[in-house]
């Protein structure tokens, strides 16, 4: 078996967030992130580091937002506040057949930048 390795980087820029109106933002952050995610945005740099796990993950699937939707991937935390990874529907289907079994976030910001890198590791049957 060879080992299956995908790898995704995302930077974005606080300030899109910021410079939404308030009518857009609200359709704009229904669209992008989960229920559970909305509950824990507290700030534009959060937003701005869940929306780069996104991408990251979209681009560590080779496939980017599109064949996937947003709302399959989910930034979560624990109690420590470390992020992780939880996929559904197409996005869960493109990892298991790209072999990847386990994924890993890492997200930081400042109060123009955020990033975001995604490690994905599994076995590849092929």
């Amino acid at each position: 078996m060879n080992s299956a390795i995908a790898l995704g980087v995302d930077l974005v820029e606080v300030s899109r967030f910021r410079q939404l109106s308030p009518a857009i933002r609200e359709r704009f952050f229904k669209r992008v992130f989960t229920l559970k995610e909305r509950k824990e945005i507290a700030s534009y740099e959060r937003a701005a580091g869940i929306f780069a796990a996104k991408e990251s993950l979209a681009k560590a699937l080779g496939c980017g937002i599109g064949p996937i939707s947003w709302q399959e991937i989910e930034v979560i935390k624990d109690d420590a506040g470390k992020p992780s990874l939880c996929l559904s529907g197409q996005a869960k289907a493109l990892s298991q057949k790209a072999g990847i079994a386990e994924w890993s976030v890492s997200i930081s910001h400042t109060r123009e930048n955020a990033v975001a890198v995604v490690l994905g590791i599994g076995k590849n049957t092929g």
